[in-house]
């Protein structure tokens, strides 16, 4: 009897040995093929990888494009046959490209794999060797459309902020400035100027992904879209505003402390009314209110193929004061956004409700231009639904054609935009300037796009006309 028990222990404890490292054998092939499809990338996409410095003793870094073939990063050799790194765009692409002295930004970092590995036909590869020669890397084409950049970047002119363009049916990035900027072709002689922290002015920081901004109005499409959700008729809204709201003993001020009489809801959001959208914050549900900010990605990564976005918030909960609410509503409060948010949510609209991920780079084409790679667009899913599209869509228009960036030339687009005016500090006075929105032209062609500028003003009169430069730099084509 004892022999068999035993038999049995011994049994027993060579199943859970065998059963323990066919455990082990497996989670250690889950994990290498984890590592394999995406740590592995992450390492060698690291900025500080030391193999770098191997792989860039045999090839010689390829190029960076825009869309349309425009070279915006380059290797050349200086008069005592060094190889440099060249911008000939100078500021122009400067937080896209990054930089690649100092270590390593932008596309220059998240790309420096594929920009120092050559596929040209292995008998030259092999001819090179012998000679000691380098091998010309790859070179990566964007999706940046060099008409749109330049239009953002030159009706920026000296205001910081940022301005991005996006493909709304492909994600597509077609521009992406952020200001203030730098000049990536001396970066070594101005690090300590750029890096001066007593300055404040953090010309690094990409604003255009990273800038985290009160959204203001612009805030008003996600407020008018928890309202609809709310199941609430717009058509039954009703608003009679005298320029003012009072909640508490907190003021909210119209624009202009203008008042704007009696408003449907179309009227409402086209004149930008920040009494009618604070008073009706505090009817909506808060749980509703919360739960619609996050279904268009409030307090959430962004889907992106994009490197480092940071996340916009909303800090609403069920028990937050009123007053923080109704401010929340109008897009003030502590509520911040990126540019790139705000201009998903326009691409979400122009696209029927779909959302596509943004990306930017376009394809990987060797020295003899064969292509070697190529991103395909990416749908993160719908976000809206067709009726509630068609509804902002209208709302959108009506801000363009009677509201408040009704007197902005957009030319011969259909445009449907919302501007924003936000304050940022206890001046009332001094405030940001926001445009969101898209354009398509009679083809269907579309681009959104999203504007702020820090400090600028009002809207209507400095984002709008921005957006509009932006808008026929790239349809006029």
């Amino acid at each position: 009897m004892n022999k068999n028990n035993n038999k049995k222990k011994i049994r027993r404890e060579i199943y859970v040995t065998a059963f323990f490292f066919v455990f082990i054998f497996v989670a250690m092939i889950a994990y290498l093929a984890h590592y394999v499809t995406v740590g592995s990338r992450e390492f060698i996409y690291n900025a500080y990888n030391s193999r770098f410095s191997v792989f860039s003793e045999d090839v010689t870094r390829g190029n960076i494009y825009t869309a349309d073939g425009k070279v915006i990063a380059q290797t050349s050799k200086d008069s005592e046959g060094k190889e440099v790194r060249l911008y000939p765009e100078d500021r122009l692409f400067a937080h896209v490209t990054g930089y690649s002295n100092h270590g390593l930004t932008g596309l220059e970092a998240n790309y420096s794999f594929d920009l120092l590995k050559s596929h040209i036909d292995m008998d030259k590869k092999i001819g090179n060797t012998i000679t000691g020669i380098k091998s010309p890397g790859d070179d990566l084409y964007t999706t940046l459309d060099y008409d749109t950049q330049k239009a953002a970047y030159e009706g920026m002119g000296d205001y910081d902020g940022a301005v991005i363009a996006m493909d709304p049916s492909t994600g597509k990035i077609l521009a992406m400035v952020s200001k203030p900027d730098y000049n990536p072709n001396t970066i070594a002689e101005d690090w300590e100027e750029i890096t001066d922290s007593t300055k404040g002015s953090s010309v690094l920081l990409n604003r255009a992904t990273n800038g985290a901004y009160p959204p203001g109005s612009t805030f008003k499409i996600i407020t008018t879209l928890a309202y609809l959700r709310g199941g609430n008729n717009p058509e039954d809204f009703s608003y009679k505003c005298n320029g003012k709201f009072q909640v508490g003993d907190y003021t909210i001020h119209c624009s202009g402390h203008k008042a704007h009489g009696n408003e449907d809801l179309l009227k409402a959001f086209s004149n930008s009314c920040n009494s009618a959208y604070a008073s009706m914050g505090l009817e909506l549900d808060r749980k509703e209110f919360i739960k619609v900010s996050e279904d268009l990605l409030f307090n959430k990564e962004l889907p992106t193929q994009l490197s480092s976005t940071k996340k916009s918030k909303i800090a609403v909960e069920e028990d937050t004061k009123d007053s923080i609410v109704a401010q929340t509503a109008i897009g003030q409060g502590k509520t911040t956004v990126t540019p790139l948010h705000m201009c998903m949510i326009a691409s979400t609209i122009a696209n029927d409700g779909e959302l596509m991920e943004p990306y930017m780079t376009g394809r990987i084409v060797n020295a003899d231009g064969e292509l070697v790679s190529h991103t395909e667009k990416v749908s993160y899913g719908k976000l809206l639904s067709l009726e509630e599209v068609n509804t902002l869509r209208g709302y959108m228009a009506s801000v363009v054609e009677e509201g408040t960036a009704k007197k902005v030339k957009f030319g011969d687009l259909d445009v449907y935009g919302k501007t924003g005016t936000a304050e940022f500090t206890e001046d009332k006075k001094i405030t940001h300037s926001w445009f969101v929105g898209y354009a398509q032209d009679e083809n269907g062609k579309k681009i959104a796009v999203a504007v702020i500028l820090e400090g600028a003003g009002s809207g209507s009169k400095f984002a709008a006309p921005l957006a509009a430069k932006v808008f026929n730099a790239y349809l006029e084509k």
